[in-house]
């Protein structure tokens, strides 16, 4: 814009330093003449005053067209700005938009996790009570088996204590040879009585024991 300005402003510069040089030239040669010089020359410099008036005030509406012109093309440059400025700053509200929409559906479903996940923990916790009791019952009956099966070792350890003892008792017996007849009834005795410290009694059946 300033390069297309300054030729049409030197131009008509020139014609108007040209017309007032003229004009000038004029009204000094009409000094040196007659009368109708002097008016001929008066009227020449009116004539170029006008002309250089009229070429100012061409110049000066040609400088309002063309700031005028440079004003409209500022004014439409700043408009495509505003406009660009406009789409872009809609574009980003509608990123952040579908960015905020994602963040809600993650934050939803990771909400939805969450109450899952309590509830899950929330089983798990009655379920190791349970458990817990479980664990307990199954213990004391572990601890009952253990004193039951404790009780039942030292009986058994009694029994062969005392099974023991029996074979001992019965090792120290001597072994007797059975009596004879003439052993047990005696000269003097009647056939049907029997010499009872003749008879081995522990050599016999309990039941027969119990019978002599």
């Amino acid at each position: 814009m300033a390069g297309r300005r300054v030729a049409p402003n030197s131009s008509e510069r020139n014609a108007a330093l040209i017309i007032l040089t003229v004009g000038s030239a004029a009204a000094l040669a009409s000094l040196f003449g007659s009368i109708w010089v002097v008016r001929a020359g008066v009227v020449v410099a009116i004539a170029m005053a006008v002309v250089a008036l009229v070429v100012s005030f061409a110049q000066i509406k040609r400088l309002q067209e063309e700031h005028a012109r440079e004003l409209r093309h500022e004014v439409e440059l700043r408009t495509a700005a505003a406009e660009r400025h406009h789409a872009d700053s809609v574009a980003m509200i509608d990123r952040f938009n579908q960015r905020a929409a994602s963040l809600n559906s993650v934050i939803t479903q990771l909400r939805s996790q969450l109450a899952a996940a309590r509830s899950e923990l929330s089983t798990m916790r009655g379920n190791a009570a349970w458990l817990r009791g479980e664990v307990a019952e199954r213990q004391a009956r572990v601890e009952a088996l253990n004193a039951r099966i404790a009780e039942l070792e030292q009986q058994l350890r009694g029994a062969e204590e005392r099974e023991a003892e029996e074979s001992r008792i019965i090792e120290l017996v001597p072994d007797r040879p059975s009596p004879s007849v003439e052993d047990i009834w005696g000269d003097d005795e009647h056939p049907t009585l029997v010499d009872i410290r003749m008879v081995n009694i522990d050599e016999l059946d309990a039941p027969l024991r119990k019978h002599a």
